[in-house]
């Protein structure tokens, strides 16, 4: 190739990025009368006259090319790379594989191919495809320096070499999974789901990056989005996990008997692999207990430990169904799963808690403190500091003073009225809500996780915009800003309900954000469930959550985070007169329908008879109390405490003389 020729490739070339069309057009023919079919020439041709707007020219010229270099790999890409950008994917695909045919290692082929093929539905292609261009990265290199710095701890080398390959190859997979990655490491969930989404428009094939992205919105709390994207990953490959993947989604959402039929789905895709089926028994085993169906239930969490012997949360899950009755060789199997350290330590804890529910079944009441101070003891990944968490009460309460609660969202939030059920857990909060959700304008959902990640958002936006921590930050968003958050509230909350007046989101540890909900959802609901802190205390000792309460596996710290709701609660009945109903566990059970009544009057709706027949009630219910609820008003709850009072001792000393004072009319001997 002449000297001459180069500069005038460059120099027309510089002509069409200019947009110089009918200059470099005027050269271009007078080149082609002396050089007809120069291949270089050509191709800058075709891609001037697309950019010039004149397609169909450009389509010819392109296969004038081709029928001229039919060994060109270049020529065929070139055709490629236009028909894709007219809408012709047909000719785009038979073209990238004719270049993919003649160079194996041209990675841009493999990468609009497998988006190409996604597009048509072609998936196992596109999944080939998406395969071939990761052996033929051309970023191989770059992506092993990456990997190195981030091994080395150098994150911002890492990021810049992931950036910088985001640059050379929009939509990298491996660059765009590792700025996924450090952005979640840093709670950027938001931003993390951007990364992904922008991967996914270049490689919709890559089932890994979607997964990720599903997480990234499980995060957030977009589930419906998260839902989306889970239909696209069984659309192209109805595998097992794409199943799991689906259930728990669903699960997420409150559909169980959704969430159930998907964890079928996936025990079908499973052949001769006894761990898998176990973990998917254990999902329909918590799906079956969610929709009362007991007997099913039952059967589920028996096969879970047949599939998975050493599955204490199989275990645990016959133990909440609270009166399951243990065999001896079942107590057998549960102490000898709780000593084998080759059982991972959190199901060896789940196996503690239920042999301890079982010991207290039988009324051995000391063994089985022995038992729950042990499964206590087990409980891994704690992170709970008490002076801490005192800290963080009175820095809260502190900003959180009258003049930072005036100002409130403006114009009202349009939709249902939310009722939100706020406390300590195991005081009685899911009682009400089945009380309330059998009201003909109350609809009871779950413990919905829609306000925590609201507030998340909030404290990012008030970060960004008035570089200020949360909850100082949110004295500063005007009415109209705070209008919107409420509103964002209630549209999130959509997918959880469907058309009655009311609806509940009973999330205990939402006692926090009184304030925040003042603020966006001017017109909400607010009762406070409050039991006696031994019986509360205790209870949630006995229990082991899912997920988060990580102060209950210990008696002090209970008794401290006990008495920072009490704090919490105090101050928000006292910028806050009559926002808040205080409903005592005691009372409700002593005077079911009189404590009723005053609840209903506090919502402002009639009163109902099926309000006292909650327990005919088939909602739902996925808390820890979803069999107390399906039974009529007992008052055995009051003064759990006091046959192990002797145990108790580090819970009252946290708890302290004032807060004991403030509840002795509700002790066993004076209302029992």
């Amino acid at each position: 190739m002449s000297n001459q020729k180069n500069a005038f490739y460059k120099s027309v070339t510089e002509l069409v990025q200019n947009k110089n069309y009918k200059k470099a057009f005027s050269e271009l023919e007078a080149f082609f009368r002396v050089n007809p079919d120069d291949e270089i020439a050509l191709s800058i041709y075709g891609g001037a006259l697309l950019r010039s707007g004149d397609k169909d020219k450009a389509i010819e010229t392109l296969k004038h090319a081709v029928a001229i270099y039919p060994n060109s790999y270049a020529a065929h890409a070139d055709l490629a790379f236009v028909s894709e950008n007219v809408g012709d994917s047909i000719q785009a695909i038979k073209s990238f594989e004719k270049v993919a045919q003649l160079n194996q290692n041209f990675y841009p082929a493999w990468a609009l191919l497998g988006k190409l093929y996604f597009e048509n539905k072609q998936y196992s292609k596109a999944t080939a495809a998406l395969e071939n261009a990761e052996k033929s990265d051309p970023l191989d290199n770059d992506y092993r320096l990456m990997q190195k710095a981030m091994r080395d701890g150098d994150f911002a080398k890492g990021e810049q070499i992931a950036r910088d390959m985001l640059k050379k190859q929009p939509g990298h997979p491996r660059a765009a999974f590792m700025l996924a990655h450090i952005a979640s490491k840093v709670g950027a969930h938001e931003e993390r789901a951007d990364i992904l989404r922008y991967c996914l428009s270049y490689h919709p094939a890559n089932q890994i990056v979607r997964k990720e992205l599903i997480i990234s919105y499980e995060e957030m709390g977009d589930y419906d989005l998260a839902k989306q994207e889970a239909d696209i990953l069984l659309e192209v490959e109805k595998s097992y996990l794409n199943y799991w993947i689906k259930s728990r989604i669903f699960g997420h959402l409150g559909d169980h008997e959704s969430a159930l039929k998907s964890a079928e789905n996936a025990a079908s895709c499973i052949e001769d692999n006894d761990e898998e089926l176990g973990k998917v028994d254990l999902l329909r085993g918590h799906a079956l207990k969610i929709l009362g169906r007991r007997k099913e239930c039952e059967e589920a969490y028996k096969s879970c430990l047949k599939n998975t012997p050493d599955n204490g949360a199989g275990w645990w899950g016959l133990a909440d169904l609270k009166n399951y009755q243990f065999t001896a060789e079942d107590k057998e199997a549960m102490e000898k799963m709780t000593s084998d350290e080759n059982v991972n330590i959190a199901q060896r804890c789940q196996a503690a808690f239920a042999l301890a529910k079982a010991l207290e079944y039988d009324g051995s009441i000391d063994e089985a403190f022995s038992w729950y101070r042990k499964a206590n003891d087990m409980r891994p990944d704690l992170d709970f500091d008490p002076e801490e968490n005192i800290e963080y009460c009175d820095n809260y309460i502190s900003i959180s003073d009258a003049s930072m609660l005036e100002k409130q969202a403006l114009p009202l939030p349009k939709g249902p009225t939310p009722i939100f059920i706020v406390g300590m857990p195991r005081a009685g909060s899911t009682l009400i809500e089945q009380i309330l959700s059998s009201h003909s304008q109350i609809e009871g959902t779950m413990e919905l996780p829609t306000l925590p990640k609201l507030e998340r958002r909030i404290k990012l936006a008030g970060g960004k915009k008035f570089k200020q921590h949360y909850p100082e930050c949110l004295k500063n968003f005007n009415e109209s800003e705070l209008s919107a958050f409420g509103q964002m509230y209630l549209d999130q909350t959509a997918v959880y309900r469907k058309n009655k007046p009311y609806f509940i989101d009973k999330l205990p540890p939402n006692f926090e954000r009184i304030g925040l909900i003042h603020k966006i959802l001017p017109q909400a609901i607010i009762i406070d469930a409050r039991r006696h802190p031994f019986d509360c205390g205790y209870s949630a000792y006995k229990q082991h959550f899912a997920g988060g309460h990580e102060y209950s596996y210990n008696l002090r710290n209970i008794g401290n985070y006990y008495n920072g709701y009490l704090k919490f609660m105090d101050h928000w009945n006292d910028v806050l007169p009559d926002k808040v109903l205080t409903v005592q566990y005691e009372n409700m059970v002593r005077d079911t329908e009189g404590t009723t009544r005053t609840i209903l009057e506090h919502i402002g709706v009639p009163f109902e008879e099926s309000c006292l027949r909650f327990y005919e009630n088939k909602r739902a219910v996925k808390t820890a109390s979803s069999e107390q609820v399906r039974q009529p008003i007992y008052t055995k709850g009051i003064g759990q405490w006091q046959p192990v009072e002797d145990q108790l001792t580090p819970l009252f000393e946290s708890l302290g003389d004032e807060t004991l004072k403030r509840f002795e009319e509700f002790l066993p001997k004076n209302i029992l």
